[in-house]
């Protein structure tokens, strides 16, 4: 019986750890925009233009049955170059205010569970920049000229 629920453990830890993804991100120093994925071949350890910055967080890279998590919306502006992601479809729409949507990034939860904790959502005005950390003393109440917007969903730790 001890083997059985061992092995049972074992099964359901794998499945929450393979489902799981790490979201990169990366900067581009020239434009001053961020850009977040979970497809490392994307820009893999950096570009020319984008540079490698590390893992966010955690994230799951396609929807599970038995978790409450949401999808993580991007969207793209053509005209600022600025990355935007939202859990809120309606916040952007299917591309509103200059943004063109790109589709699901990745998904996360919209509350809290526990081992989970916020992605902040800041944005820079004069950059036209959206910035997402869960380490808050990176930005704080605003640096650099971010200023804070929102809990942007709730993730995993690195």
């Amino acid at each position: 019986m001890k083997k059985i629920l061992t092995l049972g453990l074992l099964i359901l830890i794998s499945g929450v750890v393979f489902a799981q993804r790490p979201l990169f991100r990366y900067y581009n120093p020239k434009q001053n925009k961020h850009y977040y994925t979970t497809n490392f071949n994307e820009y893999g350890n950096g570009t020319r233009e984008w540079a490698f910055e590390g893992v966010t967080c955690r994230v799951f890279a396609e929807p599970r049955p038995n978790q409450p998590i949401k999808e993580l919306f991007r969207y793209y502006s053509p005209k600022t170059g600025d990355h935007f992601y939202t859990m809120k479809l309606h916040e952007l729409g299917m591309g509103d205010a200059g943004y063109n949507f790109e589709g699901v990034a990745c998904y996360i939860y919209n509350f809290h569970v526990p081992g989970s904790i916020p992605l902040f959502r800041y944005y820079n005005a004069e950059a036209n920049d959206h910035f997402y950390t869960t380490d808050r003393r990176e930005l704080g109440r605003g640096f650099e000229g971010y200023n804070f917007e929102q809990v942007a969903g709730f993730v995993l730790r690195k």
